[in-house]
């Protein structure tokens, strides 16, 4: 891994978080830093607050809409000219308590939390492998209640099965660890690294999306919760803290290595969530 000063990274859900945390620390370790938001004004505030964290600020913000594919495209334009990036930090997340859908046709939660980051992980591709980069999915210990065998796999991707929310949050944490595996298994010959981790339980944003009484009572619990920051820590230890080999196709609690749920290392399932998300994504299928 390069030293820090020459690292390039893209961390979205960047305004708040784990995301930001992540980011500021990229930043005072001076690294360049790419912060993907889907508020400007949110974003906007949070790139003021992390650049006042480094002495030597090289922060800039993009505004792109994970749940949207042609938001996704024009923002790996944008990032074309970025050159290579040696880390990328799949961290947008979205909890919903009822069915919502995405202008491509996909079930809100899994559409945001797993098949945005899996296209943009692809529409980077090329910039990640130039740099022999790391991939972190930002998953969480949810992702044990997560069952991807349970209906078609298609029928749970789009939402074309009853709904509940803590079923779909668990179910695109687990497609998080079974894409992170997936990708270390296709694109570790590239040299391109690939984990998942779970952040720890924060006090984050994610809690005021709704309305349920999930949310209220998380809410309620929040100032008893770890700050972003711990989160924002563990990402970077894998980002750039620790040797390749300790963390290709692993799965962290927080800054430990765990075992994560036994669905998670079936290579059968995660082979068909790959082609699947491939598919309804349009990305190009890459050779395991």
């Amino acid at each position: 891994m390069k030293d820090t000063a020459d690292l390039r990274a893209v961390v979205t859900g960047a305004n708040s978080g784990v995301g930001r945390s992540a980011a500021e620390l990229l930043a005072a370790a001076g690294a360049s830093v790419v912060m993907v938001c889907r508020s400007e004004q949110r974003g906007r505030a949070a790139l003021e607050e992390v650049s006042k964290q480094s002495p030597d600020p090289r922060v800039r913000l993009e505004v792109a809409d994970l749940s949207s594919l042609g938001s996704l495209r024009e923002l790996a334009s944008r990032l074309a000219g970025l050159g290579s990036v040696d880390v990328l930090v799949n961290n947008a997340g979205v909890y919903r308590a009822r069915r919502e859908m995405t202008e491509d046709g996909f079930e809100m939660t899994m559409g945001v939390n797993h098949l945005g980051h899996f296209a943009l992980t692809h529409l980077l591709m090329e910039q990640l492998t130039e740099a022999g980069g790391r991939v972190i999915s930002v998953s969480s210990d949810g992702h044990r209640s997560g069952d991807l065998k349970r209906a078609p796999l298609d029928d749970i991707l789009t939402g074309r099965i009853p709904f509940k929310g803590l079923q779909a949050y668990a179910d695109s944490k687990l497609a998080n660890v079974l894409f992170a595996f997936e990708l270390s298994r296709r694109m570790g010959r590239a040299g391109l690294t690939a984990a998942a981790l779970h952040p720890g339980v924060l006090a984050t944003r994610i809690w005021n999306q709704n309305l349920n009484p999930l949310s209220l009572m998380m809410r309620v619990f929040k100032p008893f919760m770890k700050r972003p920051s711990t989160g924002g820590k563990a990402v970077c230890r894998l980002a750039f803290g620790s040797e390749a080999a300790d963390v290709d196709g692993r799965y962290f609690h927080v800054e430990e290595e765990s075992k994560a749920v036994d669905q998670a290392y079936d290579q059968e399932l995660a082979e068909k969530l790959w082609n699947e998300s491939a598919r309804l994504t349009g990305m190009t299928v890459m050779a395991a």
